[in-house]
């Protein structure tokens, strides 16, 4: 299983790293699965806590018209402690990220499983294709 970021959603990604470096960012991640591909097409800046409420993931997947495929975030504290997630966030992506001066963009994926709790499972990143100049 992998991540695919298109180029708008990691240029996003990049300026939210900039603009929200001290007090964090958090938003959903829109796009599609193929097999074992999470293709995360772009995202949408969001306000919510950890997790928006029952209702308002239900509203917002209706907006988005099921593309939500996951949700990410910035900051030391990216996801609950304890494996406290929402029932809709089974199978779904976890993008935490993070702008460092050396490396640039870090991204650290994850998807949810269940098996008796909770639990984040560490996946890769997709290489992503060389841009012609």
């Amino acid at each position: 299983m992998d991540v695919y970021l298109s180029e708008e959603a990691r240029q996003h990604l990049q300026a939210q790293a900039l603009e929200s470096a001290r007090r964090g960012a958090r938003g959903l991640l829109l796009g599609h699965r193929r097999g074992g591909r999470f293709f995360v097409e772009r995202i949408y800046p969001c306000s919510f806590g950890d997790f928006p409420s029952d209702r308002d993931y239900w509203a917002l997947d209706g907006i988005f018209e099921g593309k939500i495929i996951g949700f990410y975030s910035s900051g030391r504290r990216a996801w609950p402690a304890g494996g406290k997630f929402p029932p809709f966030t089974f199978n779904k992506l976890c993008l935490k990220f993070d702008a460092d001066p050396k490396k640039g963009l870090v991204l650290s994926p994850a998807v949810v499983e269940y098996s008796g709790s909770f639990k984040l499972v560490p996946v890769a990143l997709a290489a992503q294709a060389k841009r012609k100049r």
